[in-house]
């Protein structure tokens, strides 16, 4: 049996790993020259700096994460910061420290709130909250890159009851220390290599025959058409656009866009924000990240940010950093970078359909984009290439084959 894993994401590299370690033969192929999908770093020659796709926060309750590192060796990756979010109101000039022990009453009240939450949306949950402006509102849209308004209350509770809701040890945030890569995907592959699977990148699939079961019985590239043996596997585990022309009939899924600007600064920043963050309310910047001298400044739910020409958006961002931290002098060089497909648009009109990881006899699902029930971020990929293992791990072929190898182990 081969298992072939097609999209070198967080999703299909956590799979391949989780088959290898059950001892499964596997083949990762990538279109692209590089694996992490959208988790990846690189150096930009214009900031003269290593810089990562989009800044992801981790918080302690992100168990799949913690075990994804735990098992490539790469724990060290992350820094601990303060078990603290601190944030600025650019109204009004007031900095605050959100925490789990000062929100307590408010994070309380939520569970509460939240308990009949199926089919509404955030802001219908908390909107009353006297903290909604300050603190569920900004922190409803970096989980989930929807407006609050329209975003499900039911995925947001499922986050809250693996972080806020299990107190400061979860709650606390980590950082990358280097780089996205550096971090989650160099020792992936390393981990993979080491294990015997192979990894083909610039081999991108370009079809995907089924039969009239639905099984998967051709997989064609370009240089090449593998055709799968009755025991084979596929994991799909690419983008839901990509999935969709691979498998026409999926349902339309909405997504959402994300806006990241990387500033070189000059000189650093007056008030630097402690723990390496700043949460902003009250302008266009939302969260601002500061390392190696590249100020980075994240804007989710962009829909109309996304569509402004990069000079109007850099500007935009820019002047929020400003007031937030008192910079001084121009930046020495700018990036913005727009993924308008970052995530879906986690709405519960959307979550509803999400599909499931099976797909046929032989072909499983994996992405951020399936039905994990969380939404689209590090934990959600993840978590998605775990159950797609799981899911070949737990089909007939599969287990007949263990079973028969046992047996032979057994008998000597």
């Amino acid at each position: 049996m081969t298992l072939h894993v097609v999209g070198a994401g967080l999703a299909g590299l956590s799979c391949a790993l989780d088959a290898r370690d059950a001892g499964v033969e596997v083949v990762v192929h990538e279109s692209a020259g590089h694996a992490g999908g959208r988790c990846r770093s690189w150096f930009e020659p214009k900031l003269d700096r290593l810089i990562d796709n989009g800044t992801h926060m981790v918080v302690g309750g992100n168990q799949a994460v913690f075990r994804y590192l735990r098992r490539i060796g790469s724990t060290d990756g992350l820094v601990p910061g303060p078990a603290a979010f601190p944030m600025l109101d650019l109204d009004d000039g007031r900095l605050w420290t959100a925490t789990a022990t000062r929100l307590l009453p408010s994070i309380l009240a939520s569970a509460w709130r939240m308990r009949d939450a199926e089919g509404s949306s955030i802001s219908a949950c908390l909107g009353r909250s006297r903290n909604f402006r300050r603190f569920w509102d900004p922190l409803g849209v970096a989980i989930m890159n929807t407006p609050c308004d329209a975003a499900s209350a039911t995925v947001f509770r499922r986050v809250l009851a693996r972080t806020l809701w299990r107190g400061q040890a979860a709650s606390q945030p980590f950082l990358v220390r280097s780089g996205l890569s550096e971090t989650f995907v160099h020792p992936a592959l390393a981990a993979l290599g080491a294990s015997g699977a192979v990894v083909r990148l610039h081999h991108p699939l370009r079809r995907l025959v089924r039969d009239a079961s639905g099984a998967a019985v051709e997989l064609v590239f370009d240089d090449e058409t593998v055709r799968l043996g009755v025991n084979d596997m596929v994991v799909l585990a690419v983008p839901w656009a990509v999935a969709a022309v691979l498998l026409p009939g999926l349902p339309e899924l909405s997504a959402s866009p994300i806006v990241n600007a990387h500033f070189r600064l000059s000189a650093p920043p007056a008030q630097p924000p402690a723990g390496g963050f700043l949460g902003i309310v009250g302008g266009t910047a939302q969260w601002l990240f500061l390392r190696d001298g590249i100020l980075s400044v994240t804007v989710s739910a962009a829909a109309e940010l996304a569509e402004r020409p990069a000079d109007e958006v850099a500007a935009r961002v820019w002047g929020d950093a400003v007031r937030a931290l008192d910079l001084r002098g121009t930046p020495l060089a700018t990036r913005v970078i727009k993924e308008k497909r970052a995530t879906l648009f986690h709405s519960a009109e959307v979550e509803a359909l999400r599909p499931p990881p099976k797909a046929g006899p032989n072909l499983v699902l994996a992405g951020d984009w399936t039905a994990t029930g969380l939404p689209c971020t590090l934990e959600g990929a993840l978590r998605s290439g775990s159950r797609a293992a799981e899911v070949i791990l737990g089909l007939p072929n599969y287990k007949t084959r263990v079973s028969n190898a046992i047996k032979m182990c057994v008998t000597g």
